[in-house]
């Protein structure tokens, strides 16, 4: 047979790129021909052209008339089709939640196949596809690939990786970081929402008890050995047992269907050790690598190809194309209609900070112009009321003496007043004065300070006797301030 598979882009190895790239290869070995269209190739094209296999960023650069196109991704699947009238289709879905995903209506697609029950279900409901017309073929591993599979060890379990699975928080992941440190288990992060691309996971999989990751990331980790718990973003879901194998395959491995409420928590991840026996795992890994085999989802869509190519075709006409366009058509506007609100919010959130950071500089240009008042009004501090600043200082409280002898404990061994040694030598060396007190921060808004060879604390204290004589060690101002 000659395949056409089509394809957004090809520019890493995530999702559909992956499971293009490797049923290519697949169909190709098993004596297809096989060319992909493209719309934005990326690297994986070399490695397709490696293997004998053409990608094209133009539908007119296909040198040959396909006899099936296995589609992914309705606008190009859509330009397929427009291009080849008299040809049938397959569309796959590999995701009910990208608008890039959704099923297009066309004659010729003569079956659409989702990868689990719940997508099958869901396709059915949201699309007005007859049950019929939805064929499922789970995701899958490459078994020769993934060849090295981990024998399952007994507790305790101390290695964990959060594999593939984007969209955690900062707090989301932290809070799985210490359920796994309450148990004694390390936890490393896969993929490139982490800052860790891998595509080659089959060579660090097996060296981890336990991997939380939900659809083709889980099956490949159970391939490889791996205890795997799928979780997503707000949900935690259960270890996959041979109770439970089936359950979690009909929703893809995957917790977003509903089927749990809880959240990551050590007493959660204390529940799925629990259930952990590694003759159980090691059974999951074998059904894993016997029914989601490459192997077998090639063979499923052959079937399903022979099924395509007996099917009645008639030649596409424009209502079909309308419908598409019509359905598009109404999707872009309501997208341009959310982009442009998103525009507006922008400009505004930018005038906004437009206008904080002029009233910001005139808040510094004011504090800049009291510095300086401050610098000419107040005396320095003279060697006769040193002492008296130096109290001052002290009843203010702004200077912790407790703190500053913990954060610097040489201090006592010099024998010094830790307030002296603040004013005389700390300061100056960027020793901080109390907890939470930021000095340099301090100097950044007031710069003269530092050429005044004026401490933090003598400003403040100062500031207040400008506001306050009252309260200044010799609180006399004559009439013009000096």
């Amino acid at each position: 047979m000659k395949l056409l598979f089509t394809q957004r882009k090809l520019n890493g190895f995530g999702g559909t790129e992956t499971i293009t790239l490797e049923l290519a290869r697949g169909l190709k070995a098993a004596g297809h021909d096989v060319a992909v269209y493209c719309p934005r190739p990326g690297k994986l094209v070399g490695i397709l052209s490696a293997n004998g296999i053409a990608c094209h960023a133009d539908i007119e650069d296909v040198h040959w008339r396909p006899d099936v196109i296995h589609a992914h991704h309705h606008l190009p699947a859509m330009t397929a089709l427009a291009r080849y009238p008299d040809t049938p289709a397959i569309y796959v879905c590999n995701g009910t939640r990208p608008w890039v995903e959704r099923p297009p209506r066309h004659h010729n697609i003569k079956q659409y196949v989702a990868i689990s029950g719940k997508m099958a279900t869901y396709l059915a409901t949201h699309y007005s596809l007859a049950k019929n017309r939805i064929s499922i073929i789970p995701n899958f591993v490459d078994t020769q690939r993934f060849s090295r599979a981990r024998k399952p060890i007994s507790k305790p379990l101390r290695r964990a990786v959060l594999f593939g699975q984007n969209g955690f928080s900062p707090d989301e992941q932290t809070s799985l970081e210490h359920a796994c440190h309450a148990h004694g288990i390390s936890l490393d992060k896969i993929g490139g929402a982490y800052g860790n691309p891998n595509p080659n996971p089959e060579l660090d999989l097996p060296d981890y008890d336990i991997a939380f990751a939900i659809g083709r990331c889980a099956i490949e980790a159970m391939a490889s050995g791996c205890a795997t718990i799928p979780i997503v973003p707000a949900l935690a879901g259960e270890l996959v047992t041979t109770t439970n194998f089936e359950d979690w395959a009909n929703c893809n491995f995957s917790p977003r269907y509903f089927t749990t409420s809880e959240q990551v928590s050590a007493d959660w991840l204390a529940r799925q050790l629990d259930a952990y026996h590694p003759e159980d795992i090691g059974r999951v890994t074998a059904d894993v690598r016997a029914r989601f085999s490459i192997d077998r989802a090639i063979d499923d869509l052959q079937s399903l190809y022979r099924f395509a190519m007996n099917a009645p075709v008639r030649r596409a006409g424009k209502r079909s194309v309308a419908r598409y366009l019509e359905m598009l058509a109404r999707e872009a506007d309501e997208q341009w209609e959310s982009v442009a609100l998103h525009e507006m919010k922008e400009r505004r959130q930018e005038r906004r900070i437009e206008q904080l950071e002029r009233a910001l500089e005139k808040s510094l240009m004011r504090n800049r112009t009291l510095v300086d008042y401050l610098a000419t009004v107040a005396d320095l501090p003279l060697d006769n009321e040193a002492a008296d600043w130096k109290n001052a200082i002290a009843l203010s409280g702004l200077f912790d003496p407790d703190w500053y002898m913990a954060q610097n404990p040489d201090v006592g061994k010099q024998d010094l007043d830790p307030l002296d040694h603040y004013l005389a030598h700390g300061a100056r060396g960027g020793l901080e004065p109390a907890a939470g007190f930021d000095s340099e921060r301090f100097y950044a808004v007031h710069p003269k300070l530092r050429d005044l060879d004026i401490t933090p604390l003598e400003y403040l204290v100062r500031l207040a006797a400008v506001f306050d004589p009252a309260e200044a060690p010799h609180a006399e101002l004559t009439d013009d301030g000096a």
